[in-house]
């Protein structure tokens, strides 16, 4: 395009002025353009994360809910025949304890029995209250609603005295009389059961057991096919 010519120096001169001011400002915006676009070069550029799979989520899914089924299901085995045995061997010679140890011979967990307890359990509530009643008309010790109960504060008091005589019966501390309780009988309250404590560093030793394959028949029912496994 040809630059147009004009008769005075003070055209020309407003002419020249206007261009390199608009040449200019073009220059300016175009800077400022890339400068908005092109990263720094101290900056580092963002690296996208992976979206997770939902087909390897849902096997992982799938994957953990059927150990958690056999681990179950295993566990209530082995925890009902260790309870046996453990009843067995203190009967036989006083165990109560035993230490869980790993193919190489590393100890990682002791195993201790923990003893039931007997006491006195309320077998029939309303056949007690009637007796409470009865042997002291004069305190009031129950409740009258549907069926007379004795009152919750009485019962864990004559309970607890029971449970020190170990059987279902009272003494009347006026007449000095024993008296056998109805509705109560003394049978056990807590079932025996056993506790494991890991020692340190017995965790991670057995899951890399597990982890090599070293402890392939303590889980062989966990790892064995077929749906009734």
């Amino acid at each position: 395009m040809t630059a147009p010519t004009f008769a005075g120096p003070i055209e020309q001169h407003h002419y020249d002025t206007i261009t390199e001011r608009l040449g200019v400002n073009h220059l300016a915006a175009e800077a400022d353009t890339a400068s908005r676009r092109e990263p720094s070069l101290d900056s580092e550029p963002a690296v996208a994360q992976p979206a997770e799979s939902l087909r390897d989520l849902a096997t992982e899914a799938a994957v953990l809910k059927l150990l958690a089924e056999r681990v179950a299901a295993a566990q209530k085995d082995v925890k009902a025949r260790t309870q046996r045995a453990l009843d067995t061997a203190e009967k036989r010679d006083g165990t109560e304890r035993v230490t869980a140890s790993l193919p190489t011979g590393e100890q990682v967990a002791t195993i201790s029995l923990r003893k039931g307890e007997t006491g006195p359990v309320v077998t029939d509530e309303e056949a007690l209250a009637r007796f409470v009643r009865q042997t002291w008309p004069d305190e009031e010790w129950t409740t009258t609603r549907i069926v007379r109960e004795v009152k919750p504060w009485k019962l864990t008091e004559l309970l607890a005295e029971m449970d020190a005589a170990g059987a279902a019966r009272l003494v009347d501390k006026v007449t000095g009389e024993v008296l056998d309780v109805p509705g109560v009988v003394i049978k056990p309250t807590r079932a025996r059961t056993y506790a494991i404590t890991w020692r340190k560093g017995g965790k991670d030793a057995t899951a890399e057991a597990w982890r090599s394959g070293a402890l392939a028949t303590q889980l062989a029912a966990i790892t064995a096919g077929g749906e009734a496994a």
